[in-house]
């Protein structure tokens, strides 16, 4: 790869893995700066673009893990609409509507709790 781009792993000669943090624009003399770490630390370091790239080459990205999580969001919007198409097409059923009655059956009577007014006085 000839440009680094954020979360893309390269390796250099002896084997150590670094992660490209940011790549920042050229300044006024035209040096472009790769802010970079170690895989097997936290610490930040700098180089140039162009001895970035003389001492690495690109292996892998981490960008990966994205790509997976959007297979997984994809599966799952496909078997919600495949649940809600087998709801649709089943027939409803006369007996499970309930009538007013039995709603109202259902519902809790009203002990006239809800509706009290306040008692204290002042």
């Amino acid at each position: 790869m000839a440009d680094p781009r954020r979360n893309d792993v390269f390796e250099d000669a002896n084997g150590l893995r670094v992660a490209v943090k940011q790549l920042y624009a050229p300044n006024a003399l035209g040096v472009s700066f790769v802010e970079y770490k170690n895989l097997s630390d936290s610490n930040l370091r700098f180089l140039t673009k162009e001895q970035f790239l003389e001492i690495f080459h690109w292996v892998d990205n981490f960008g990966s893990t994205d790509t997976f999580v959007k297979v997984v969001l994809e599966k799952e919007a496909k078997s919600l609409e495949a649940a809600q198409s087998a709801e649709a097409t089943e027939e409803p059923n006369p007996s499970a509507e309930k009538t007013e009655a039995d709603v109202a059956a259902d519902e809790p009577a009203d002990d006239g709790i809800r509706n009290a007014a306040p008692t204290r006085s002042s």
